[in-house]
């Protein structure tokens, strides 16, 4: 009782102190008592919760001790089972054959099984679904004919069909990750206590790739160790269920697996939204226990990376938490499980009480004394305690590298401070929309967001109102130096709001962009339009061989140059084939016409060239054949190895010819072929510098990571294992004499010389000039090489440089 009783009762006295503090900062001769009162029991609940929360903190900051563990090999039979919805799948095939493999050289392994179970509904990305994880031995994929109920629903349909056949089960989202080793730990502890029914575990963040993302991810790792470790002593017996990366025992589940729908309409009736809190109380009703393990080593999850998609969660999330109002007095279930549920409603209807109180204080509704910014001032230190408590725990990390640390907890504090007004809006909109009766839905985390250019103009609005709102009525009964303090009260809470479309914008950029990727987002569309490729769908150079008498043939006729040496080195049409740079799948639907029993993959840098590739594989009726990722190839293993790898006019985007060459084997199976149509120097020697200066401009201008010598690529590739089974110069197809490239004579130069590097129309302009100069004076060749991978498996440690 003690361990419990004097949390909250530190919380309850410190939540008492700030509320007398803001009572005697209010200017009670010149306020309605009523109105005094309402603000009062409305900073109160508040206070309350900051209060809790700051307390939870400072009892994480002692480090717990490790666990013990058993030497004992867990003997229950348990399935993990990832359950997705319409996510992009590539990433979890990647996680779970990851998973596979440590479970084979574990002894529980062979109790283990691991189940993929998809909800997802349309049909190019179920197809693409079946061909990734057809290719992970040791996984049972599964799509519902009829996905009802939700992720709920899917869990009730395995417990139907395979739960009897498992003690244990790992529930986890598509975007989870869980090693071999937390699970063993956890799957001992469970069997070490009968009834324990649930172990849910810390979740961390894995690095993401907007500034967004980057931002949860610093503020999880800098308060979500003391909090989650706080929050798993107070819970003790009684703690709670996330939705995922728990591990739950399926005897006790079952008994909460079929929760019944509310009585009436959404929002308040219908499916129950935030279904794990409710899991989680009835399985504590039934006599189960339940514990929060903190550690967040072993178990992750991704962060949404847009404010769109952040936004989307919050409002499912808002919904079903405002939903629990009509399950918190449910008889039966513990004070503890009464208070995980009062915490997930606190946390959304706190944002339009601070609303209130804003518009309160700030128009003089209600009048605030100097004593007012007493209360201020020791609100926020309570606000702040749970970041010092994170920076307490990392004194040792502190102790060794101090600027790091000290720069994360700055750089942390300082944009969470300047975003919040922006999430409190929203999350207060959240919360008046429910209780306006506006059912937000069930939409999964996969689902496509369309892109909208009036992000923050909501925000923008509201900030404005709230100023008028607050200068108004100063300005009309009190005086203009009142209206100005009042604008200056609001203005930390304003100002954000005013400037919503340019926060939410930076948020959502990349937080370290990808050149290459960002020139081909905005050029492709431009270079289909401009290059005369028509239905080839070619971003290449075109080809004016002999019998090419238009510009789409000559696009195309890099395509049958390449089936050509494909059939003429493998004697037959590959089974599967691999565009390492596939552009919009151009060469990829040519030879899947020619090839009709073949399997293909693109792999680009480009979002903007996977959708067009995807858009044009559905027209043509190929998705069930041609399937599209947005990848770096140099950082990308092929789950499906193929027989066949091509890459035209990539290959030079990787940091080295011998970089590329030695991703290329992860792609290819042993003894493969690969085929590269590339720019390449005419000889390896050193350059006189102003032909030194066109490769340069060449390089800068097209986003290369290197220019390479075909002999230079043969050798290296010999060196890796590679034998070199053709080499043709093509430089004779090519056209030098077009009128554009007499334009980019004149242009080219130009644009170089103003220093316009950085802007793509102006970069594919300098360097399609230069190389067009390089090649008159003979510096490059087009060059089709073909190449045959080893037959043997490489090293682990031949790709050190691919990743450099």
């Amino acid at each position: 009782m003690s361990r419990t009783f004097w949390p909250f009762a530190i919380a309850l006295a410190l939540a008492s102190g700030l509320s007398v503090l803001f009572w005697t900062g209010i200017d009670h001769p010149t306020t309605a008592p009523a109105l005094a009162a309402a603000v009062l029991v409305l900073f109160s609940v508040n206070a309350l919760a900051l209060a809790a929360a700051a307390v939870t903190a400072v009892m994480g900051v002692p480090r717990p001790a490790a666990p013990t563990g058993h030497s004992a090999i867990p003997r229950d039979r348990c399935a993990i089972l990832w359950l997705i919805c319409g996510e992009p799948p590539e990433p979890l095939a990647v996680r779970a054959r990851e998973l596979v493999k440590a479970l084979k050289d574990r002894p529980e392994g062979a109790n283990t099984q691991v189940f993929i179970l998809s909800d997802t509904t349309d049909a190019d990305a179920i197809a693409s679904e079946q061909a990734l994880f057809a290719a992970l031995p040791g996984v049972i994929y599964r799509n519902r004919t009829a996905p009802d109920g939700r992720k709920p629903g899917n869990l009730r349909n395995w417990l139907e069909h395979y739960g009897a056949e498992f003690d244990t089960m790992l529930v986890l989202d598509a975007d989870s990750s869980f090693t071999a080793e937390r699970l063993a730990q956890m799957r001992q502890t469970m069997a070490q206590e009968p009834r324990l029914a649930l172990l849910q575990a810390g979740i961390a963040l894995r690095p993401g790739s907007s500034r967004l993302a980057r931002l949860q991810r610093l503020s999880v790792r800098m308060t979500g160790p003391v909090f989650t470790s706080g929050l798993a002593q107070l819970s003790g017996a009684c703690g709670n269920y996330w939705g995922h990366n728990a591990l739950l025992r399926v005897e006790a589940f079952r008994i909460v697996a079929d929760l019944p729908a509310l009585p009436g309409r959404p929002p308040f009736g219908g499916p129950i939204l935030s279904h794990d809190f409710i899991e989680a109380a009835y399985l504590r009703a039934a006599g189960w226990d339940l514990r929060i393990c903190p550690a967040m080593l072993g178990s992750a999850e991704d962060a949404p990376t847009t404010t769109a998609a952040y936004t989307r969660r919050d409002r499912r999330w808002a919904q079903g938490n405002l939903q629990h109002l009509r399950l918190i007095g449910a008889r039966g279930l513990h004070p503890g499980s009464r208070l995980h549920l009062l915490a997930g409603i606190q946390s959304y209807i706190s944002a339009p009480i601070w609303l209130a109180l804003v518009l309160l204080l700030g128009s003089g509704a209600v009048h605030a004394r100097p004593e007012a910014w007493v209360a201020l001032a020791a609100t926020l230190t309570v606000l702040l305690v749970p970041k010092l408590a994170g920076l307490a725990r990392l004194r040792r990390q502190i102790a060794r590298r101090p600027g790091p640390v000290l720069r994360g907890f700055g750089a942390e504090l300082v944009l969470s401070t300047v975003i919040a007004p922006i999430w409190m809006l929203r999350r207060a909109g959240h919360v008046l929309s429910v209780l306006a009766g506006r059912d937000g839905g069930w939409q999964p985390s996969g689902a496509a967001l369309a892109p909208s250019g009036k992000a923050g103009r909501g925000a923008q609005i509201a900030g404005l109102a709230i100023l008028l709102a607050v200068i108004l009525p100063q300005a009309l009964l009190a005086s203009g130096a009142s209206a100005v303090l009042s604008a200056a009260m609001v203005l930390p809470v304003v100002g954000p709001l005013l400037a919503a479309p340019w926060l939410l914008a930076w948020l959502d950029d990349l937080a370290r962009p990808n050149h290459v990727a960002a020139y081909y987002d905005a050029s492709t569309k431009r270079f289909l339009a401009v290059g005369g490729s028509g239905g080839a769908l070619a971003i290449h150079r075109p080809l004016w061989a002999d019998g090419v008498g238009t510009s789409e043939q000559a696009a195309a006729h890099v395509n049958t140059l390449i089936a050509e040496a494909t059939e003429r080195m493998l004697g037959h049409p590959p089974e599967h084939l691999c565009d390492l740079g596939c552009g919009v799948g151009g060469t990829v639907f040519h030879l899947a016409h020619l090839w009709p029993e073949a399997r293909f993959s693109g792999l680009t840098l480009s979002a903007e060239q996977v959708r067009l590739a995807r858009s044009h594989a559905r027209a043509q009726g190929l998705s069930d054949r041609c399937h599209f990722l947005q990848a770096d190839f140099t950082l990308h293993a092929s789950l499906h190895k193929a027989e066949v790898a091509i890459a035209v006019e990539s290959h030079v985007h990787a940091p080295s010819a011998k970089a590329f060459l030695t991703a290329a084997l992860d792609h290819l199976a042993p003894g493969g072929v690969l085929v590269l149509v590339d720019d390449m120097l005419a000889e390896e020697r050193t350059l006189p510098p102003r032909h030194a200066r066109l490769i340069d401009s060449f390089r800068k201008g097209w986003r290369l990571g290197h220019v390479s010598a075909r002999g230079q690529i043969a050798a290296q590739a010999e060196a890796l294992g590679y034998a070199v089974l053709a080499e043709r110069d093509l430089s004779a197809f090519l056209h030098l004499t077009r009128w554009r490239d007499r334009a980019l004579r004149v242009v080219g130069p130009m644009a170089e010389r103003f220093g316009l590097h950085h802007r793509p129309l102006f970069a594919n302009m300098i360097g399609g000039n230069a190389l067009t100069e390089a090649y008159r004076h003979g510096l490059m060749r087009y060059t089709l090489l073909v190449l045959r991978a080893p037959h043997a498996a490489r090293l682990p440690d031949d790709r050190s440089e691919t990743a450099a």
